[in-house]
C-alpha cells in the first residue's frame, strides 16, 4: 500500500468519524439541557435509544437479516416469498461506493410452493431460460460445485434500462431449494 492510499484512507476515517461524533455531541448538549430541567433521566434514555439505532443499523448494514434476502428473492422473481419460504443460507457483499454488491441465497420451500414458483416463472416472458450461473464469491459461499451441478432450470431478469444488474434464480433437483444470485455492477 502505498503512501497516497493510507492517506486517503485516513482522510475517509476522519470524515465517517465526523459524521458520527456529530448526533453523538448534539446528544449530549442535549443531556446536558433536559439535566438542568430535572429530566436527567430522559437524556439518558434518548441517548441509549440512539446508540441501541445505531448499532443495530450499523450491524444490519453488515450482517443483512433474512428480511433483506426475502427482498431480494421478490426482485429476481417479481413475486412474494411463498409462506413455506425458509433462508437456509445467505451471504451479502458490502456495496462499494458506486452501490454495486453482490448477494446469493439459498431457500427451501415446500414441495407444493416449490413447483407452483417453478411453473409461473416458465410462464413468465419477463424471465429467460438460462442454463448457466455466472458465478462469484458470494455465490461460491452459498452453492457448493455439486448443488451447482444439481440445478435442473434457471432464470434470469433481465431490464434493458439495467444492464448493471444480474438476477438469477435457480431451482435444484431436490424439489424444495433455489437458490438466488443478485449482483449490481
Amino acid at each position: 500500500m502505498d503512501i497516497s492510499s493510507i492517506i486517503f484512507l485516513l482522510l475517509v476515517g476522519l470524515v465517517i468519524l465526523g459524521m458520527i461524533s456529530i448526533p453523538f455531541t448534539g446528544l449530549y448538549f442535549l443531556n446536558k439541557w433536559l439535566t438542568k430541567k430535572g429530566l436527567r433521566w430522559l437524556g439518558l434514555t434518548i441517548i441509549t435509544a440512539f446508540s441501541a439505532y445505531f448499532v443495530y443499523s450499523a450491524y444490519t448494514a453488515i450482517y443483512p437479516t433474512d428480511e433483506f434476502y426475502l427482498d431480494e428473492f421478490k426482485e429476481v422473481t417479481l413475486r412474494e416469498a411463498p409462506e413455506s419460504t425458509q433462508v437456509t443460507a445467505k451471504i451479502a457483499s458490502y456495496p462499494d461506493f458506486h452501490g454495486d454488491y453482490c448477494s446469493a441465497s439459498m431457500f427451501t420451500l415446500d414441495e407444493h410452493d416449490y413447483e407452483q414458483l417453478l411453473t409461473e416463472l416458465q410462464n413468465d416472458e419477463r424471465l429467460s431460460v438460462e442454463d448457466r450461473i455466472s458465478g462469484s464469491q458470494e455465490l461460491d459461499q452459498v452453492l457448493t460445485s455439486e448443488q451447482a451441478e444439481k440445478i435442473d432450470f434457471g432464470f434470469i431478469r433481465n431490464r434493458p434500462s439495467e444492464i448493471d444488474h444480474y438476477r438469477y434464480i435457480g431451482f435444484l433437483n431436490d424439489g424444495r431449494t433455489i437458490v438466488i444470485h443478485l449482483c449490481v455492477t
